[in-house]
């Protein structure tokens, strides 16, 4: 366990919930701009599953089909829980999801994990809207299931090579097909980032304690410092800085194990959680706020406060009483398998 990746997980999805607090604040009658920068927390998500996804699969031969086992478990029962209560608020109080509309292969898509167009923002996002990112999670699994077939050296090279491949196709090519515009988008290429970190930690020189605050200031400074930036130049703009991020982290872990703080590593845990609930949430928080008399830059900061902590609350809660039993129940290995061992 690295401590310090648990502390970006938290950091990353609590950079995406302040990103979408602007929504419910603009309805509240915001009208100051508010920073698109949040929405970065995605790019070091990606970057972290690349380095993870090379590090803890290094050596494992004949792992694919245990790979997309595990994966599957991590992934999918959450999402579908979620899905299915979005579903069901969508369907019985309609009036309460502005932004949704039933369509059958759009509910279906999101299920699967596939990209469709939505039905109301006509953007390439599921019914839980944050889950556009976990059909690239989802794509990257499966090549890096199939990369596990080739020996080790080799699993990196090709999937670097394939994933550029897809987005020069997509920039030579461009295409309003869903499939195409969405897994031909350069994005895909931080998840490559995250295995040569992964790559670098296992096999590379250590650098310097110092380099690693040097690489998380810097990228942060980065990240912040900018506005919203184009999906073409995404993984320039912000995923080249999210990776100096993560680097900066894991310079720390080798020079010197980073200190456990028990309530950073518990939110780091419920940090998927957190990603999947607190859009229902801030929306919820925001209905309550918004039918108060006369807004004010008060209420402002108190939608925001209590926003944030009703996402956070939930998600802990949601981690603690569904995603961990749930986790426990599925991983668990029949005792005649277990009798046999």
């Amino acid at each position: 366990m690295l401590e310090s990746l648990q502390y970006l997980r938290a950091v990353a999805s609590l950079m995406v919930v302040v990103f979408h607090l602007g929504a419910p604040l603009s309805r509240l009658g915001l009208t100051a701009p508010w920073p698109q920068s949040g929405a970065a927390g995605v790019d070091i998500f990606f970057v972290l599953s690349g380095f993870l996804m090379l590090v803890t699969t290094r050596g494992r031969d004949s792992y694919t089909l245990s790979f997309y086992v595990k994966r599957i478990i991590r992934i999918v029962p959450l999402y579908w829980i979620v899905t299915t209560a979005s579903l069901a608020l969508l369907l019985v109080a309609p009036q309460l999801v502005k932004s949704g509309k039933a369509d059958a292969w759009h509910i279906l898509a999101s299920y699967l994990f596939l990209p469709a167009r939505h039905p109301v923002l006509g953007t390439l996002e599921p019914l839980v809207v944050p889950g556009w990112t976990l059909n690239y999670e989802m794509f990257f699994y499966l090549l890096w299931g199939v990369a596990l077939l080739l020996p080790g050296r080799a699993r990196l090279p090709a999937i670097a090579l394939f994933l550029s491949g897809l987005a020069v196709l997509g920039r030579a090519v461009p295409s309003e097909n869903a499939f195409l515009a969405f897994y031909t988008a350069p994005i895909m290429l931080e998840f490559v980032f995250g295995l040569a970190l992964g790559l670098w930690y296992l096999e590379g020189p250590a650098l310097a304690r110092g380099w690693g605050f040097v690489f998380i200031a810097a990228g942060f400074v980065s990240l912040l410092a900018q506005g919203d930036v184009a999906l073409e130049t995404r993984v320039i703009q912000w995923g080249i800085p999210a990776a100096m991020v993560v680097a900066g982290a894991l310079v720390l872990e080798r020079a010197r194990p980073v200190k456990r703080i028990g309530a950073f590593v518990l939110l780091g845990d419920a940090s998927y959680a957190l990603y999947l609930v607190h859009g229902m949430v801030l929306s919820a928080v925001g209905q309550v706020f918004v039918h108060l008399p006369q807004p004010s830059p008060l209420a402002f900061v108190a939608c925001a406060i209590a926003g944030v902590g009703a996402a956070i609350v939930v998600a802990i809660a949601v981690h603690l009483v569904v995603e961990k039993p749930l986790l426990r129940l599925m991983s668990a290995r029949p005792r005649a398998s277990r009798a046999a061992t």
